[in-house]
């Protein structure tokens, strides 16, 4: 018998393999995305903590999908915290145009306020998260350091180096009074906006 090896045949076999394994990653790859989508959806909705039956059925998989490419809830939560930072990079990154004081101020709440009303929801779904995950604490502290270094970074140098002020201004302007102002005394964006803008003034005495 001829065991020699068919060069041709391989060749074949493995033209034919390629194109069936490309189709299970694409396949794969669409089925994360519609997963990390539902769950973006459904926070986004008024849902902090869906289940994974909300999110299978959002997405139009099986449960077992979504446990498939996400063995914890918690993983999904993590990715939906990066790709919800990356949505607001942006607003982050884009530099801010007034540079006189107390103008500034004006300026930077605003700016705050856009980069909340974006984040709340999935700051109330890590808040309800955070105590049972270190790896989700980690996110609510990264939202509380960036939310602080941002602030002083726009501030100027006076003001935050009076400790008082400085964590008087914090406060007012974190993203707790933000969620406070908007889901509990139910005020829209422009009256939150207004509301910790005039707070802010009178802490720093700006007029």
């Amino acid at each position: 018998m001829d065991m020699t090896a068919n060069p041709v045949a391989e060749a074949a076999n493995s033209s034919n393999d390629a194109p069936k394994t490309d189709g299970r990653r694409e396949r794969s790859a669409t089925s994360r995305r519609r997963i990390l989508a539902a769950m973006i959806d459904l926070i986004e909705s008024g849902l902090p903590s869906p289940t994974a039956e909300a999110v299978a059925a959002k997405a139009g998989v099986s449960l077992r999908t979504v446990f498939r490419h996400f063995e914890e809830m918690e993983n999904l939560h993590l990715e939906i915290a990066a790709q919800v930072f990356e949505r607001v990079r942006p607003i982050l990154d884009q530099p801010l145009e007034r540079r006189e004081w107390p103008a500034l101020l004006e300026e930077s709440v605003a700016r705050r306020a856009e980069f909340f009303e974006i984040l709340a929801p999935f700051k109330t779904a890590i808040d309800v998260h955070r105590h049972r995950s270190r790896a989700i604490s980690a996110q609510h502290r990264r939202i509380t350091v960036m939310s602080r270094d941002l602030l002083a970074a726009a501030l100027p140098g006076e003001v935050v180096s009076n400790q008082q002020v400085f964590e008087l201004l914090t406060l007012i302007l974190s993203i707790e009074t933000w969620q406070r102002l908007r889901d509990q005394q139910g005020m829209t964006m422009v009256e939150a906006r207004e509301a910790v803008l005039r707070a802010a003034r009178a802490i720093v005495g700006a007029t």
